[in-house]
């Protein structure tokens, strides 16, 4: 995340945890289909201050305010958070036009090849694709921008038994397509799939994978 990056954070508790790592960093912007508290403790600790974006400059454009008192109490009072509708926020043209559009969202699961499922966990449907899909791509067409999707190596207790969030393959719908396939981030570190051959991308993923479960993963992966 460079300075002056133009972000936009999808739902959930890993990228939350992304944004209060951010308080370091300089002139970032905002462009998101939501917002939440984090994003509101930045803007009043002067690191989102919007100086560098392309479009829009000196706002934070959101369609949804999704937090407590301190997001709305901040909202209510600053005229650089700035609500719009989702035909402006998701357009992929002003997608495209933002300066650096590094676009942060989770999965429950992503295989090999990089599509991943953000639907369906242990069976059970969890929530629509929402706009990840065209955050992530017009991250990938912004300047400088990059397409990102955070998710922890397992789901449940870090034991032995957890289960792999990377997998050979998905158990719940593709909701994101491998054509779409960014940058993947674990605790155990990046999977750049971007521009790479099927095989490179298993690699990659591979290594990303908790530890305890790239010896299978690598057994099933020419099964993709």
């Amino acid at each position: 995340m460079p300075d002056g990056a133009t972000i936009q954070i999808g739902i959930g508790r890993l990228p939350a945890v992304v944004l209060r790592h951010l308080h370091g960093h300089r002139d970032l912007g905002v462009h998101s289909g939501m917002i939440t508290d984090e994003i509101a403790q930045l803007i009043e600790a002067g690191v989102v201050t919007g100086a560098r974006k392309s479009v829009d400059p000196g706002l934070a454009v959101t369609g949804l305010l999704l937090g407590s008192s301190v997001l709305t109490g901040r909202a209510a009072v600053d005229k650089s958070i700035q609500l719009r509708d989702t035909r402006y926020t998701h357009d992929q043209a002003v997608l495209a036009a933002q300066h650096a559009l590094v676009a942060v969202n989770s999965a429950i699961e992503v295989d090999l090849t990089g599509q991943a499922n953000i639907e369906v966990a242990g069976g059970r449907y969890v929530g629509a694709t929402g706009g990840a899909a065209d955050f992530l791509r017009g991250a990938a067409r912004s300047e400088g921008g990059v397409p990102v999707l955070a998710l922890p190596s397992t789901a449940g207790p870090f034991t032995a038994s957890a289960v792999s969030r990377i997998v050979a393959r998905l158990n719940g719908p593709a909701g994101l397509a491998r054509a779409d396939a960014g940058v993947i981030v674990t605790e155990y570190g990046v999977a750049d799939l971007r521009g790479l051959s099927l095989a490179r991308r298993r690699e990659r993923m591979i290594a990303i994978a908790h530890p305890d479960h790239r010896a299978a993963l690598d057994r099933t992966e020419d099964q993709t």
